[in-house]
């Protein structure tokens, strides 16, 4: 049953929630594909470090939203637009655990889309997914994600398998 979220572009004073979930979510969904050390050591200083970098340099064509409940951040994601000739890039989308399968991630993604589409309405979002992430390519399968280029991608030093999910963001809009 979807939660009542409120969807919000961050602030510099979510940087370290954000970065917290951001590892939190890589330490469950990628253990074995990055090293136990990697994740439970470097990863939580690397992510806010990461965070700290973006919201210290404003960029006009980053945007990123929090979904609260109750005024806690549940979940976010990170799209930058017209990244690229295959359009505007989503490079993150998480959500806490205990917040998965409420509708959360759907409506993220449908707030990046729309946001995406005020800028272009015609537009295209994309994100790269580690293949090993069955949890996240499924929901991406429901959502209609056209699957696209299988590629290894170093990542915190580590070669690993991704593959490249897209939408029209009209029908996630619409969807």
């Amino acid at each position: 049953m979807p939660v009542s979220l409120t969807i919000r572009p961050a602030t510099p004073a979510d940087v370290p929630a954000i970065a917290a979930l951001h590892a939190r979510s890589w330490q469950l969904a990628y253990r074995g594909d990055f090293t136990d050390h990697y994740l439970d050591v470097e990863c939580p200083v690397e992510r806010l470090e990461v965070w700290t970098n973006r919201f210290a340099q404003p960029n006009p064509d980053m945007l990123t939203t929090v979904a609260e409940v109750g005024g806690v951040i549940v979940g976010f994601c990170c799209t930058f637009y017209a990244f690229d000739a295959y359009g505007s890039y989503l490079d993150n989308l998480h959500v806490a655990p205990e917040y998965q399968r409420q509708g959360v991630g759907k409506q993220l993604l449908a707030d990046a889309a729309r946001r995406v589409a005020q800028r272009d309405p015609d537009g295209e979002i994309y994100l790269l997914v580690l293949t090993s992430n069955a949890q996240a390519i499924t929901f991406y399968q429901r959502r209609q994600g056209r699957f696209g280029e299988v590629k290894t991608k170093d990542l915190a030093g580590t070669e690993v398998e991704v593959v490249a999910v897209h939408w029209r963001v009209r029908a996630l809009v619409t969807g």
